[in-house]
C-alpha cells in the first residue's frame, strides 16, 4: 500500500485498462480505488491479468441482475453532439429506457433526435433559456443557404430541409415543445460537447448552432456572427446555468462526458489537431470539477477511450472522426453500466 487519501461523498470513476470489479460498496481497478459511502480510499496495488479476470467472474453475476433490474427504471436524456445520438442508439440496444419520443424516424447517418445536436454548451443555455421563457426566434435567425438550396435556422439545427419560410419556422416551435417535455419527464440527463469554439451571432448575443458560412475563407453568413473560444472558467459557468435551468424541470442526474469525437476543423489560427487537444482539456477539466454540485456525475468516455489498446476494435468510424457503434456498445457502455446503475 503506498498511499491512503479520503475524497468527497460524490461517486467516483477510476479507470486503468479494462479491469473494474465491483463488489457491494467497493469499487476495484487494477490501481485499486475502494468506494466506501463518505470516503474513496486509492491504494496502489497490482494485480495480475489472471487474478483480476478471476476475482471478475466471480462477483460479476449478481451484480449484473441489478444493474438490468435498474436501467429500465431510469428515463435518459441525451442534450450535446452527435457522439450522444449515437451511444443512444447502443444504450437503446441494450434495453436502457432512452429518450424514444423524439426519435426522427426520417434521419440519415445514425442521427436519430427530432430536435438536432448542440455541438457547444452556450447554445444548448440559449435554447433552454428561450424555451423556458416561451419565446420565439426572430425573423433574423432564419436565412437561405445557398451552399445547402434551403432555409436554415442559425440557433437550431432542425434537421428539415425546406424552401419554405413558414414552414421552419413552424418546425422551430415543434422542436422547442418536444425538447421541453423531454426535459421534464427525463431522470438522467446526459450532457457531452464537442468544441469550445463558438459563433456568438452580433445582433441577438446568442451562441449559433454551428458556424454558417465559407468553410475555406471562415466567413460567417452576411458577417452575422463573431468567433468566441470560451475558457475553463467560462465553460463551468456556463453549465452550471444550465444545470440549474434543468433542475428547474424535476430532480434529475446529470451526466457529463467530453466526447471523443475528433474536430474536422478548427477556426482558430492554429492545426487542428492542437485545438482539438485544447478543446478537449477544458471540457475534461471543467467538467470534473463540477461533481461537486449534487446530482452531478463525471463519466471519463474520452479517458477511456484514450486508455483503451483492444487491436479488435476500432476506436473510429470510416471517417476517423467519430467514435464508432462497435466501440461504444462493447467498451463504453460497459463502464458506464457498472458506473452509474
Amino acid at each position: 500500500m503506498d498511499r491512503l487519501v479520503s475524497s468527497t461523498n460524490k461517486k467516483t470513476i477510476f479507470l486503468d485498462d479494462l479491469f473494474i470489479i465491483k463488489f457491494k460498496n467497493v469499487n476495484i481497478y487494477t490501481n485499486i480505488r475502494f468506494q466506501i459511502k463518505t470516503n474513496v480510499i486509492y491504494i496502489n496495488m497490482h494485480f495480475t491479468s489472471r487474478f483480476a479476470d478471476t476475482f471478475t467472474k466471480k462477483i460479476s453475476f449478481d451484480l449484473d441482475k441489478k444493474l438490468h433490474s435498474n436501467k429500465k427504471k431510469e428515463l435518459i436524456l441525451p442534450l450535446g453532439n452527435c457522439f450522444l445520438d449515437i451511444l443512444a442508439k447502443e444504450m437503446r440496444k441494450l434495453d436502457y429506457n432512452v429518450s424514444s419520443n423524439i426519435l426522427d424516424k426520417t434521419g440519415k447517418n445514425g442521427l436519430e433526435f427530432f430536435f438536432g445536436n448542440f455541438h457547444n454548451p452556450l447554445n444548448l443555455l440559449h435554447t433552454l433559456e428561450r424555451i423556458k421563457k416561451k419565446e420565439k426566434l426572430d425573423k433574423s435567425s432564419f436565412t437561405f443557404s445557398k451552399q445547402f438550396g434551403h432555409y436554415i435556422c442559425l440557433f437550431t439545427k432542425a434537421r428539415f430541409k425546406t424552401n419554405n419560410l413558414n414552414k421552419l419556422k413552424k418546425r422551430i416551435i415543434e422542436i422547442d415543445k418536444k425538447l421541453l417535455e423531454e426535459i421534464k419527464k427525463a431522470t438522467i440527463i446526459l450532457l457531452s460537447f464537442e468544441t469550445n469554439e463558438i459563433w456568438i451571432d452580433k445582433k441577438s448575443n446568442k451562441a449559433w448552432y454551428s458556424f454558417y458560412g465559407n468553410i475555406y475563407s471562415q466567413k460567417p453568413f452576411g458577417n452575422k456572427s463573431k468567433l468566441k473560444v470560451i475558457s475553463h472558467d467560462e465553460l463551468k459557468k456556463t453549465m452550471i446555468s444550465i444545470i440549474k435551468i434543468l433542475k428547474k424541470f424535476g430532480k434529475k442526474k446529470m451526466i457529463l462526458m467530453t466526447s471523443p469525437n475528433h474536430l474536422a476543423t478548427t477556426y482558430q489560427n492554429i492545426d487542428v489537431k492542437i485545438a482539438d487537444n485544447i478543446s478537449k482539456s477544458v471540457f475534461c477539466s471543467a467538467f470534473k470539477e463540477l461533481e461537486n454540485m449534487d446530482d452531478v456525475e463525471y463519466f471519463p468516455c474520452y479517458e477511456i477511450f484514450l486508455r483503451h489498446n483492444q487491436k479488435k476494435i476500432n476506436k473510429y468510424r470510416k471517417d476517423q472522426l467519430h467514435v464508432s457503434n462497435k466501440f461504444i456498445n462493447k467498451i463504453l457502455l460497459k463502464y458506464f453500466k457498472r458506473s452509474f446503475f
